[in-house]
């Protein structure tokens, strides 16, 4: 009896345990989180690996538990006892305003923040195929439109934060870059400002994108910080926006390593119809006979007629020449740990991505090391340390290294029927050993910061860093190249052509700053809380670059430039050098000044004043102050009754001024340059290119309201975050081209009178329509911006300006329409027959094109007369300038936006991310160039028919004589008459190939499974996880572009940028 007593006393005394591991969404462990028996109020914490043990002498088969942890939701479940839990908590941040974010240069809540700043985490971004981050924040960051205008890897995309703010002054590419880059945000790297503009611009060697240096998986967090609120804290720079990328550091105790690898296919894209071989040489026969005397027709080329001579009975697709299926790989590896004493994270990673046109790809090599030292109980510090060096291969003929220069343009490639060698194979496929086109890129960074606690709540910093970024290209192509590529009979070598470019950008940051952070409490416990930061800054940048290029260098032998003597000594031009050399510097103090009442009224100012040597002596300093104020609604007392519903409510507005810095280093100054000799002596003279120097050349400014509205419902289930906005930009650069006698091409000022608005809205909203504790688990975001771009003033009395590139190209620069709007003749159809062309009743002359040069004829195209003179044309000679243009069409995307579905089910996570664009006008010229061969382009020319690549016409009704016979026919497009006139029918003075540039895009399906622990437990790892993923799936769209997201900074798609390709990875992330 005593002996059963004893056992079952036993039995009822044992404790039974709850054994588990805490994770975020992501796999990595949670340190010292909560885990509560919610029925005897037992608690557990968890361990540096996230593991608890919870003892229990409860005798039910199921108990129930709490987990929590500061900055992520607690979730309460009923678990079985005796089983191993694996439980994943969501942050927050994904849920309410507790999220930190990067305001100006302070760290502020989301709840206290008077600013428009949206945050990606590095969840969103991590493992995903892709040499830059910037590209990876499409469709995720409301107000910032990513336009990826390549997919070709390592090169940067077009990032624009709240419209376009710059213009050009022509519609040529270089300028069209620059402003656009100038449009461009501010990116600051762990506190750095990095001058992207100037690297982008004046280190042009390689053409690389500076951020494809920095490795994605070391990056924690980027806040897109939008109004001037946030922005006006870094004055000349944040005109545009700035973007603050935040890198990991260590988190755990003990030392934690973790292997990221993934590799996959990079997919070749299908192939466009085309008209090949016998076909293409069939329906070129039947163009011609339907326009064609016999006399034409008995004389057509020979490539047409002499179908068995094998120079021209061949079939080639030039598309399969160039493509090829590329490959990805990636190798992470990080070791990272957290102390009292030091804190640190090392990372390595290898990332080659073999490019899908032959001879094209990235590779990139790059370590981090990121340290924070406890140098004693009041001070600390931070160092980092970065260095990458990448590899760019582009192995074709290329002289110089734009995003948008590649082979794949339909419009450039010639007939199939052309015989090809095996050395014409070889050139043209990119394989072509001798064809070199190598560019490389160094990154090196290193930082260092200082902090001293003079009081408990006023600390002193100290940031001093210096980031280089080096840059080579190594270019050689042989003499034969050139008679290939034209494959012309008649065109004999030229001359071997080398190149080399080296270029180093160096730039050097100090920072002092005070932050004084204090919390006063008073009666009622009623808290006064203040934040104040004052600092001074002082920043340099130094260019030196170097250019040598040769031609006629005697033998394709030698791929690098000979000395002079070396040369044909009948040809002394054939070097082109130069070296250039640029610095300047900017002297800066600031301000920053946060206070609330309890959390719930909020004042913020700030002020910022900058001296930069690129302005004149009387107009070197610029001042930008912001103000900002919230109101915590939902902390009323009237709103109580209402917290179930209403979990959170903010109101904020907040004004600034912020500034650009001028993009030219020396434009207050005089340049000259060597001019001959003069009495025996070298002379010297002003360069009347650089333009009339200007002492009061002073800061740009962009003026920009914001008024926003935070609101979470239903305890955090639905978040919503809106923003409307005003900004104005004024003083822009702008070349004011003087006249020849002043001696001096044009003169750099700033148009006061030359202002841009961007009106718009914000919109993201979260739903989470299951409760928190479900096993099923769905998050959708919705990010939608909505931007209108206008002049609102201009020169001279608002007068209008046309920008013509001499090509077809013109854009108009009139008070209330967009910036760089297409300027046309409207295209209205097809004359089908005579009877629909008007007549002048006055002369009962019928309607002529090209200033009377071309009667109006059955399938002509129908262009609009808009002044009633009964021609129609681009400029009158009766003093019309501007002809029959008018306005047809904006570039500039009214709505962006993304969408972010994730999906979870126990360990299995899917996301799919959506992107759009919509209420954009593109100009299709990838088809008008095609098309205009047919007849010539700029003159008729039967060879240039007979020569160049037939675009596919089945089921493009264009117009035919024998087609008009049918009752009410109506073409789609003009007559494709080789021996017709040509008055420029086919180039894009006229809106016939204006198209409708929207889409929706499936950018990113995700889908992931985290092991469970029970079974890496046998491994001794602390977490693991595999994943694949398709990038680039599916565009949906309403136009004939295969792919309307490559578009120009002008909104013309040429179908020559490199495509944005499918991607296929598969991955295995490990810690332990």
């Amino acid at each position: 009896m005593f002996l059963v007593i004893l056992f079952t006393t036993a039995v009822k005394g044992q404790n039974i345990f709850i054994k588990g591991v805490v994770t975020d969404t992501s796999g990595l462990p949670l340190v010292n989180a909560s885990v509560i028996n919610l029925a005897t109020r037992q608690g557990a914490i968890t361990d540096n690996e996230g593991r608890f043990s919870l003892s229990t002498s409860s005798a039910k088969s199921t108990v129930r538990i709490e987990v929590s942890l500061i900055g992520f939701i607690s979730q309460k479940m009923n678990v079985e006892v005796g089983k191993e839990l694996q439980v994943k908590l969501l942050p927050t941040q994904q849920n309410n305003m507790e999220e930190v974010v990067i305001v100006g240069m302070q760290a502020q809540t989301k709840r206290t923040a008077t600013s428009a700043v949206s945050g990606v985490l590095a969840k969103d971004i991590e493992n995903q195929p892709a040499p830059s981050v910037d590209q990876l924040l499409q469709g995720r960051v409301p107000g910032l439109n990513v336009q990826i205008t390549s997919g070709e890897p390592g090169v940067a995309p077009t990032m624009v934060v709240r419209g376009n703010s710059r213009v050009s002054t022509s519609i040529d590419d270089p300028n069209v870059a620059q402003a656009r880059a100038l449009s461009g945000p501010l990116y600051v790297i762990d506190g750095i400002p990095v001058n992207s503009d100037d690297i982008s611009s004046n280190l042009g060697a390689t053409g690389t994108n500076f951020l494809a240096g920095i490795n994605i998986n070391d990056i924690e967090s980027v806040d897109v910080q939008k109004d001037a609120a946030a922005t006006a804290a870094w004055g000349s720079r944040g005109a545009n926006g700035v973007i603050y990328i935040k890198t990991k550091k260590g988190r755990s105790l003990k030392p934690e390593f973790r292997v990221n690898i993934y590799g996959g296919l990079v997919k070749k894209p299908e192939l466009l119809t085309t008209t090949v071989g016998a076909a293409e040489r069939q329906q070129k026969i039947d163009i011609l006979s339907q326009y064609a005397t016999p006399a034409q027709m008995a004389s057509l080329p020979q490539m047409l007629t002499d179908r068995f001579n094998p120079a021209f009975n061949n079939a080639t697709d030039w598309q399969g020449l160039f493509y090829r299926n590329g490959a990805i790989q990636n190798v992470d590896a990080s070791m990272s740990a957290a102390s009292n004493l030091l804190n640190y994270r090392v990372s390595m990673n290898y990332y080659n991505e073999k490019g899908i046109i032959n001879s094209f790809g990235f590779q990139r090599y790059s370590f981090r090391g990121n340290f924070d030292f406890k140098l004693g109980p009041k001070m600390n510090s931070q160092l980092v340390i970065g260095l990458s060096k990448s590899n760019r291969e582009r192995g074709r003929k290329y002289e110089n290294n734009s995003d948008d220069n590649t082979p794949v343009s339909g419009s450039d490639q010639p007939s199939s029927l052309y015989h090809l060698t095996s050395f014409d194979s070889l050139n043209f496929n990119g394989l072509y050993s001798k064809l070199r086109n190598d560019n490389s890129d160094d990154y090196y960074l290193a930082a260092l910061t200082i902090n001293y606690n003079i009081l408990p709540k006023l600390k002193y910093t100290l940031q001093a860093s210096a980031n280089v970024t080096a840059s080579n290209q190594d270019y050689f192509e042989p003499s034969n190249i050139d008679a290939v590529a034209d494959l012309d009979p008649d065109n004999t070598p030229t001359s071997s052509h080398a190149i080399s470019q080296k270029g180093t950008y160096s730039q050097y940051f100090i920072s002092n700053a005070l932050n004084w952070n204090k919390k006063f409490i008073t009666g009622n416990s009623n808290a006064h809380n203040i934040l104040f930061t004052a600092g001074q800054q002082f920043s340099s940048d130094v260019v030196n670059s170097n250019y040598l290029g040769a031609y006629d260098i005697p033998s394709n032998d030698i791929h690098v430039i000979p000395g002079k003597n070396a040369l044909q000594p009948s040809n002394y031009d054939a070097y082109n050098t130069n070296s250039n050399y640029l610095a300047s510097a900017m002297l800066s103090y600031l301000g920053q000044l946060q206070y609330d009442y309890n959390g719930k009224y909020i004042l913020y100012g700030s002020f910022r004043t900058d001296a930069s040597s690129r302005f004149g002596k009387n107009s070197k300093w610029g001042s930008f102050p912001a103000l900002g104020a919230g109101w915590v609604i939902s902390d009323e007392q009237f709103m109580k009754g209402l917290k179930n519903t209403i979990s959170f409510m903010k109101l904020r507005f907040s004004y600034g001024v912020s500034g650009d810095n001028s993009p030219n280093y020396y434009g207050p100054y005089n340049s000259y340059i060597i001019s001959g000799t003069y009495n025996g002596g070298t002379a010297i003279q002003p360069d009347y290119n650089n333009g009339l120097t200007k002492d009061n050349l002073s800061w740009s400014r962009v003026i920009q309201k914001n008024l926003g509205l935070d609101i979470a419902l239903f305890r955090n289930r639905i978040n919503l975050t809106v923003d409307v906005y005003d900004k104005l930009s004024k003083d822009g650069f702008y070349d004011f081209f003087l006249p020849f006698y002043t001696g001096f091409d044009k003169i750099n000022f700033n148009a006061h009178d030359l202002w841009v608005s961007n009106r718009g809205a914000e919109f993201q909203l979260t739903v989470r329509p299951l409760a928190p504790g479900s096993k099923f688990q769905w998050t959708s975001q919705l990010n939608v911006s909505y931007n209108k771009n206008l002049f609102a003033k201009l020169p001279n009395d608002n007068r209008t300006l046309v920008l013509d590139d001499g090509h077809g190209y013109s854009r108009i620069y009139a008070v209330g329409q967009p910036v760089y709007e297409m300027f046309q003749i409207k295209y209205e159809g097809v004359y089908n027959n005579a009877g629909e062309i008007p007549f002048n009743p006055l002369t009962g002359k019928g309607l002529t094109y090209y200033k009377g040069n071309h009667t109006v004829v059955p399938g002509d195209p129908k262009w609009r007369d808009v002044n009633n003179d009964w021609d129609v044309w681009t400029g009158e000679d009766n003093g019309a300038a501007y002809g029959d243009r008018i306005p047809t069409g904006d570039p500039n995307p009214k709505f962006t936006g993304g969408w972010v579905n994730d999906f979870s089910f126990k360990n299995f996570n899917l996301t799919i991310l959506s992107i759009f664009t919509w209420k954009r006008d593109v100009i299709n010229t990838y088809y008008q160039t095609q098309i205009s061969n047919i007849v010539g382009g700029y003159s008729s020319s039967i060879y240039t028919f007979a020569s160049g690549r037939l675009p596919n016409l089945d089921g493009v009704d264009y117009w035919t004589p024998e087609k008009a016979q049918s009752p009410g026919y109506k073409a789609g497009y003009p007559s494709l008459n080789p021996f017709g006139p040509s008055y420029y029918q086919f180039i894009p003075i006229s809106s016939m190939f204006n198209e409708d540039g929207s889409y929706l895009k499936v950018k990113n399906v995700t889908l992931s499974y985290m092991i469970p622990m029970r079974l890496i437990d046998r491994v001794k790892l602390k977490g693991a996880r595999v994943y694949g993923m398709v990038d680039n799936v599916l565009t949906i769209k309403n136009s004939t572009m295969p792919n309307p997201e490559l578009v120009d900074q002008l909104g013309v798609y040429t179908g020559g940028a490199y495509p944005t390709p499918m991607k296929f990875t598969l991955g295995v992330d490990v810690q332990f």
